[in-house]
């Protein structure tokens, strides 16, 4: 699928439309790595913010579309939007003095692209997993990207191995939910758990001699 602006805008929304994209999931387990799963809804209700009052504080974090306001760091900021709720009160309630907006801020045109972005039709896109096209990965991969050519026919034959014989699994096969990161606390570790345990046995030491 081709994005027809911003490529993570249409990655959010084909999850909002129940097409589910995955990154990096078998690298995780690879590197013994937790899977985290980010909920929108969920990040929104423990910093306290509305949709729109997020997006406003990412813009003045700082954005591809438009500078931001000189001397605002990131905890000025989130205190500024809980205090004032919008960048158009911000800006009526701030010192332009110390803390000037560029000339010709283009924030309320990046809060259009954010609140409203160009995006792929999710009723049109069909995310089925099918053979490689060996061919057109080469031509694209080698010849356009310079990639190594053996290095993506290696890749081709894992995909091809990896569906012979075999249907598509559950995706709760792959890992076990946990819990949420802002709930669990990390233990404390215990002195030596790192260390493997000796197996059961005779403490090493001097015996007596059998008379």
């Amino acid at each position: 699928t081709t994005a027809p602006c911003e490529a993570e805008a249409s990655c959010a929304a084909l999850v909002k439309a129940g097409k589910v994209l995955l990154r990096h999931l078998t690298a995780s387990e690879a590197k013994k790595l937790p899977i985290q799963e980010f909920l929108f809804s969920r990040l929104l209700q423990d910093i306290n913010l509305t949709h729109e009052q997020f997006i406003d504080l990412c813009i003045l974090l700082g954005c591809d579309y438009c500078g931001t306001i000189k001397g605002i760091r990131p905890k000025r900021a989130i205190d500024l939007i809980r205090q004032h709720g919008s960048i158009e009160e911000i800006l009526e309630n701030i010192d332009p003095s110390k803390h000037p907006a560029p000339e010709d801020w283009l924030y309320k045109e990046a809060r259009g692209l954010f609140l409203q972005p160009d995006v792929v039709d999710c009723s049109t896109v069909d995310l089925k997993w099918s053979e490689p096209n060996e061919d057109a990965l080469i031509q694209f991969m080698c010849a356009e990207k310079q990639f190594s050519e053996d290095r993506i026919k290696n890749g081709c034959k894992k995909i091809l191995k990896s569906r012979q014989g075999s249907t598509q699994g559950r995706l709760d096969t792959f890992f076990t939910i946990t819990g949420s990161l802002s709930s669990k606390r990390k233990e404390p570790e215990t002195k030596g758990s790192n260390k493997k345990k000796q197996k059961t046995g005779a403490t090493p030491g001097k015996f007596k001699k059998g008379k």
